[in-house]
């Protein structure tokens, strides 16, 4: 990715999360990936107890629900180590 697009996507980013520099943007990431872990624990309890259900499809959307859960993590991950590398790459941030 060239560094203008680099800049602009961390930007459009930052925004998003209402923030102005790129510590604040990894901070506010971090909140946002411990609520997903905290929603990963309660999703987990109920796949367990929805796994026994005699309608399949309870448990393949518990399934479902983990498996985007997990994604969005991931992706919130790919995000904030973009703001670290940029962060370090420049004087102050943006």
């Amino acid at each position: 990715m060239a560094i203008a697009g680099r800049r602009r996507f961390l930007d459009q980013w930052a925004r998003a999360l209402d923030v102005t520099n790129d510590l604040d943007a990894m901070a506010t990431l971090r909140g946002l990936m411990n609520e997903l872990d905290d929603a990963r624990s309660q999703l987990q309890k109920t796949t367990r107890v929805l796994a026994g259900a005699p309608d399949p499809d309870a448990s393949n959307g518990a399934t479902g629900a983990m498996t985007a859960l997990e994604d969005a993590w991931r992706d919130l991950l790919v995000v904030e180590r973009r703001f670290a590398k940029h962060e370090r790459g420049t004087k102050g941030g943006k």
